[in-house]
This record gives structure tokens, sequence and C-alpha cells, in this order.
């Protein structure tokens, strides 16, 4: 496949690309509508299997940006019996420079949030129990399980920074509320950060 029918068939909903860099990576640019699946050599393949299954997915492409992680990938995935219907291993840059979107999330430091807080809307997506630490004041908590049903409560006209614990689970929710349009940001260093810098809580009741 070239990489405009890839992309066709991933708007289309007939092709599910699997995005295999780091996670760091990927929320600093991906294709819309790809998924985020790290490649690790213990137990990846079983693990993406199990997941493919659940979601019932017409075609599997896999998303890199060099051929060796390319080639590793696939071939954990056809040890598993998952067909890879297509490879793209040029990374954004390329994807780009085919003409095609690419999604990337900005980072924030908590410094920078706390200067300009009058100007986001945060969203902290740790569980409940985490909350009891402390929010940054005005927060929407909205446990990252929820996002997507929440989505509807959220304005898409607004600013969006997105925090957990320490900027692991925001990546993966500011990359799902990029790949949809609002404009966010991620919270380096995440509430952990926030705290250690001294800048001010709530205490949710």
């Amino acid at each position: 496949m070239t990489v405009q029918e890839i992309w066709q068939a991933v708007s289309q909903g007939d092709l599910l690309l699997l995005d295999v860099r780091p996670q760091r990576a990927y929320v600093q640019g991906h294709v819309p509508q790809s998924v985020s699946a790290p490649y690790a050599r213990a137990g990846w393949g079983p693990a993406v299997r199990r997941w493919l299954e659940l979601q019932q997915v017409p075609a599997v492409a896999v998303f890199a940006d060099n051929r060796i992680l390319a080639d590793a990938a696939v071939k954990a995935l056809a040890a598993e019996g998952v067909a890879v219907r297509a490879v793209f291993d040029q990374g954004p840059e390329g994807w780009q420079a085919a003409g095609l979107p690419v999604v990337a999330v900005p980072d924030i430091t908590v410094d920078e949030l706390r200067r300009t807080l009058d100007t986001w809307t945060v969203i902290d997506v740790r569980e409940p129990y985490e909350w009891r630490s402390g929010v940054v004041p005005d927060a929407v908590l909205i446990p990252l399980g929820q996002l997507p049903e929440r989505l509807a409560t959220l304005d898409p006209t607004r600013r969006y920074a997105v925090i957990c614990a320490t900027g692991n689970r925001s990546q993966s929710a500011a990359a799902f509320l990029a790949d949809r349009g609002y404009q966010v940001a991620n919270v380096l260093g995440g509430m952990s950060l926030w705290l250690g810098a001294g800048h001010p809580v709530q205490r949710p009741s």
C-alpha cells in the first residue's frame, strides 16, 4: 500500500494503525486515529494480539520511524498470527512530507501553567483516591478511563492542560483529545512537580 492508501484506509476505519514507537515520541507527533502500542521485546506480541481481538479490527498496519523497529514489531505480530497489511517506517516527518496530517501535543511545565493558569482549563485524569493529595485549583476531575464518555462535557473552544501524577497518563489523555480537535497541552511531571514546587492546591470535598 502507498502512504496515501494507508491514510485513506485509516480515515475510513478500514485499517488500524499501530504506532510502535515509544509513547513520548507518539505524543510529540503521530497520525490521527493511530493507536500507541510501544514495542517491547518481552510479551508485546501476545498483549497486542489480545487487545486487537477485543477491538475486532478489520486490518492492521504498523507505523515506525525506522526499519529495524518496524520489522521487529511485524515479526512479533506474525508470531501471534496477526497479519500486518502495511508498514510505514519513516516516522512523522516522512508522513508529513507526503502531505498527510500529524497531530502533536505541546508540553507545558508546572511553572508555566501556574503563571498562565487563568488561560487554561486543567483536566486531572488521576483516579479519585489520588485527588485527596490535592488538585490544581478549579481543575476538572475526569479519571482517564472515563474521558471518552465525558467528551461531550468539554468545550472545544477552550484550552486544556492535562495533568496526572507524573505525566504518563496525561500524555495518553492529551493525545486522545488532540486527535479529536481539542486545544491541549501535557503538563510535564504532573502533580508530583506541581506539589513539589509549592503551587496552590484544592482539596476535593
